[in-house]
């Protein structure tokens, strides 16, 4: 059982650190990964194709066949995805219940065991059959998951797995905290950790926040092979006198010990919140970084005076000859103006009449004046019927 310190020590983690926000984060991985592209490319289409006959394969062996769990685990090898496992699966469990890591995590353990996934997507039924995706109605209420959930292991040999996360992580730092629904389901579970990790110089996450599976599949194929490492803890059991809660804490608890990492204070509709946080903050980025190419560099002085008198009818609490030094720097409109809405740039209240004198320029010193001056004219003019 793990100690108690692992959830305690997980409040102090940042939601964004559960997350991989950059698919490429090491300078020479990303150089190597650009030499490395026309290659990934052509292995991606060959794979592409072995894909396909993999799927056939699947269609066509019964799903609890041993013949098709060999045959897919070497087909998997062939597309690049590794698959080892450690530990004994406990035959009597009716639910398996593990981290979330990457798209490909029910593949790799349903490869070792056969299963069943609730599916929350509206999948057609030959994919549903072929991967084990099945409709408890999750879409329509806890209750109804719950309630399916049990009907299904009643009558089914197969496994029910469940992810408690409910949506990818890194599984560096530490778990999301764990949904209940699944420990309601059955008082007695198999954890089972999941690990992926890929080789140097190709550290590339497996996925990172917001992005789309077919962007992560992509890599999967595209890299020389990926490890994917499942290992089987031994069965947990809910005391007569625990709560629902309680066990399932104890149950994230040794799944993060396991993986020598923490359990988080967030849910899932936390990472969703910070997935949306996220794609606003690109978004941004993405129209300033656009605004920035298209205004145009300015370089002459006299679109300087321009630009500063300009800026200055806009925002006439900040001191004109701030303004203009700030333009000289940034070269630049909107960065100036970014610069005034952050308060980056002194108002009139705080700047004071004195110019310190710099040996290295006179220029400077005659700029300043003449701004001064500027401003102490305009400021009488403005007040001349007051």
């Amino acid at each position: 059982m793990a100690s108690p310190e692992a959830t305690s020590s997980g409040a102090d983690v940042k939601i964004e650190e559960l997350f991989h926000e950059k698919r490429i984060a090491d300078s020479i991985t990303k150089v190597f990964s650009t030499i490395y592209a026309p290659i990934g490319l052509i292995i991606f289409i060959l794979r592409i194709f072995i894909g396909f006959h993999t799927f056939l394969i699947a269609c066509m062996l019964r799903k609890s066949a041993a013949l098709r769990m060999h045959v897919l685990r070497i087909m998997c090898s062939v597309l690049g995805i590794v698959v080892e496992k450690t530990g004994q699966r406990d035959e009597s469990v009716r639910v398996l219940c593990a981290n979330h890591v990457s798209i490909l995590d029910h593949l790799a353990i349903d490869i070792l065991t056969p299963c069943l996934l609730p599916s929350v997507w509206d999948i057609p039924t030959v994919i549903q059959w072929c991967f084990g995706y099945v409709d408890l109605g999750a879409t329509r209420g806890r209750d109804r998951l719950v309630s399916g959930a049990k009907q299904l292991i009643s009558k089914e040999q197969m496994p029910l797995l469940a992810f408690p996360e409910g949506v990818i992580t890194s599984g560096e730092k530490a778990l999301l905290k764990f949904n209940t629904w699944s420990f309601e389901v059955s008082p007695i579970v198999q954890p089972v950790s999941v690990r992926v990790w890929r080789p140097y110089p190709w550290k590339v996450a497996v996925s990172v926040l917001g992005a789309t599976w077919w962007t992560d599949l992509f890599y999967f194929f595209a890299l020389p092979f990926t490890v994917i490492s499942i290992e089987y803890m031994p069965k947990m059991e809910r005391g007569e006198e625990e709560s629902l809660e309680a066990f399932t804490a104890r149950v994230a608890d040794t799944v993060a010990a396991n993986l020598k990492i923490k359990v988080s204070k967030f849910g899932v509709s936390d990472a969703a919140e910070a997935a949306k946080r996220l794609k606003t903050d690109r978004e941004r980025a993405q129209k300033a970084s656009g605004k920035e190419k298209t205004s145009p560099r300015l370089v002459d002085p006299r679109q300087l005076d321009e630009c500063a008198m300009r800026i200055k009818q806009s925002f006439p609490a900040f001191h004109l000859s701030a303004i203009r030094r700030d333009l000289e720097k940034t070269r630049s409109q909107s960065t100036t103006l970014a610069n005034l809405k952050a308060g980056k740039i002194a108002t009139s209240e705080q700047h004071v009449g004195k110019v310190t004198l710099d040996a290295s320029t006179w220029r400077g010193v005659f700029d300043s004046r003449k701004w001064q001056m500027i401003e102490s004219n305009r400021s009488k003019y403005m007040s001349r019927d007051s």
